[in-house]
């Protein structure tokens, strides 16, 4: 491999920069349109408030399949976060977003790799992980914005059922989202469309 096949396979394409650009539009918009209700849940029932949260990491979930790169659902988490620096939550919409896409991500990494390690042969023809390093990303993710929302939690209102619940709501909510972009993606790809 040649430095100018290395230098070639280390950029992005149009295509995928399109598609992303696209995710995180239509991501700013759905994240936009829940800003009013989740700004009232987060104020008066914040397990509502995290599982209508977790819709917004719907479309960063698919842009890690459709883009199947480490830094597509960041970039598109990030794009998104940027949009919502106008609602309440300001610039920690940013972090709250990339903060799980990256740590999705890095799970995502690290099942590549390994896939990669264990089975060269397939390697070559699938970046694609197995269902179970999807669903152990996805929960992963959930688990990151679970921890990252204890830190906005009021004092008093953390008692340790709330934070379980809060935990269990996130996580089960990724790993739901998650399947439910899998199948989009199947389904995507079965009508030719990616």
């Amino acid at each position: 491999m040649n430095s100018q096949t290395s230098h070639a396979s280390t950029r992005w394409s149009s295509s995928a920069l399109l598609r992303l650009g696209a995710l995180a539009a239509l991501n700013a918009v759905v994240a936009l349109a829940l800003a009013p209700a989740t700004t009232v849940l987060a104020a008066v029932n914040p397990p509502a408030y995290a599982a209508v949260a977790s819709l917004t990491m719907m479309l960063p979930m698919l842009a890690a399949l459709l883009v199947p790169r480490f830094g597509s659902a960041t970039i598109v988490a990030f794009c998104t976060g940027i949009f919502l620096m106008v609602t309440p939550l300001g610039a920690i919409a940013v972090v709250a977003l990339c903060g799980p896409a990256l740590v999705l991500e890095l799970v995502l990494l690290i099942g590549r790799f390994l896939r990669r390690r264990h089975r060269a042969e397939v390697a070559a023809a699938s970046s694609d992980v197995s269902w179970a390093t999807w669903l152990l990303a996805c929960a992963a993710g959930g688990t990151a914005i679970a921890a990252m929302s204890l830190l906005v939690l009021a004092p008093g209102a953390a008692t340790p059922e709330l934070v379980a619940l809060l935990f269990a709501i996130r996580v089960l909510t990724y790993a739901a989202l998650g399947t439910l972009m899998r199948r989009l993606r199947a389904q995507l790809r079965s009508a030719g469309l990616v």
